[in-house]
């Protein structure tokens, strides 16, 4: 490598390394908003555990980070390498575009790898390990979904008032039952209640004691005339409220998407086996999502180079210090690509149409406007 290659490699690395940097803190900062921060003003969790999950987050969000920021730090260096004339003094020396490349795409192909290193363990480990002690940490403390003197809507479907909590026993308790238009269908109040926690189906089971249910007509739960009838209690029965969706169950560990590509490749070949003997057409309906996040764990690795070979060209017809514009054109890119990977996402449920195969799409779109690129600049 001559001292020209080491020049671009080192300034596009150090470029992509701060680009990575601010993409995952954007990215990380997302994800704590909206699942830490609530349950912090909550005192679910305290501020040693907050910073432990917020940690265990990294290598998740560096896994998306990576590619775009390796497509900003090209764009941003070339841009500027190309606007005070060193591309031109370079092809002046004899070298060509693909030339100019080779330092650029090493680093891809280094960047692939440590992208494919994370996406097919360290980021499915990371989401794995942070779920989970979020899970514990919450399952430590679960009363403290129920808040004293606040209307709590945590639970779909209902919303529950208490005016005092002591421990697991709570006093003038009132809850507010919906139905899918959110109009209230039911409405218990009770002197007394006793919350507890079900861990193995996690979710807060409340006992109201001593208090009057008041049950709506279903069709039309506003008109007070139709078929209200009062139900007086000494104890009614528990009334479960999932936490699922907020904690995860017990077998959240076993989602597809947490799996890494050894565990997947081990489903896969669990479903192929056909133990229950289903029909083939069956088999394939099931093994159609571990197929496709396979391959997504490959193809968002090989969008590093895909970012790459567009980048090049595009960074050096630019010809732009500014940093905002370059910014600029890497977020437009990079939501392009993950838009159509959103888009193909949706076809999941229609495995008749490969979306494993179709993954594939947004890369083979990009190397071959970056290979255009590269043609049409190299003539100028």
């Amino acid at each position: 490598m001559t001292t020209l290659d080491r020049y671009i490699f080192r300034n596009v690395l150090l470029s992509s390394l701060a680009a990575i940097g601010v993409c995952a803190f954007v990215l990380l900062v997302g994800i704590v908003v909206k699942d830490l921060l609530k349950a912090v003003a909550a005192e679910q969790i305290d501020l040693p555990t907050f910073a432990s999950l917020t940690l265990k987050l990294v290598p998740y969000v560096v896994s998306y980070a990576l590619p775009m920021g390796i497509l900003t730090g090209i764009l941003l260096v070339l841009g500027r390498l190309s606007a005070q004339q060193e591309i031109t003094a370079m092809r002046a020396a004899g070298w060509g575009m693909g030339r100019i490349a080779v330092p650029i795409l090493c680093l891809a192909v280094l960047g692939a790898s440590t992208s494919l290193w994370f996406n097919c363990r360290l980021g499915p480990q990371a989401m794995s390990g942070y779920r989970l002690a979020l899970a514990d940490a919450v399952r430590t403390n679960p009363l403290s979904f129920i808040v004293p003197q606040e209307f709590v809507r945590t639970f779909p479907g209902y919303v529950i008032h208490v005016a005092e909590k002591d421990g697991t026993r709570v006093r003038g308790l009132s809850i507010w039952n919906l139905d899918e238009k959110n109009r209230v269908k039911g409405y218990l109040r009770a002197e007394t209640g006793l919350v507890e926690f079900d861990d193995e189906k996690a979710e807060l089971l409340i006992t109201p004691y001593r208090g009057v249910l008041e049950v709506r007509d279903s069709a039309a739960p506003e008109d007070f005339t139709k078929d209200l009838r009062l139900i007086q209690f000494a104890e009614w029965r528990r009334i479960p409220l999932p936490l699922d969706t907020l904690i995860g169950k017990n077998t959240f560990r076993r989602k597809l998407s947490l799996l890494t590509l050894d565990e997947l490749r081990a489903e896969l070949a669990k479903v192929l086996a056909n133990p229950d003997n289903h029909t083939p057409a069956a088999v394939q309906i099931e093994a159609s999502p571990i197929r496709y996040l396979i391959q997504k764990q490959f193809s968002l690795a090989v969008a590093v180079l895909a970012f790459a070979v567009v980048g090049v060209p595009l960074g050096i017809k630019m010809q732009r210090k500014e940093s905002s514009a370059n910014l600029g054109l890497a977020l437009v890119l990079a939501l392009g690509f993950y838009f159509l990977m959103i888009m193909i996402d949706w076809l999941q449920k229609k495995p008749e149409l490969r979306p494993d195969i179709l993954l594939w799409s947004p890369n083979v779109l990009f190397v071959g406007l970056g290979l255009w690129l590269f043609w049409r600049v190299d003539r100028q």
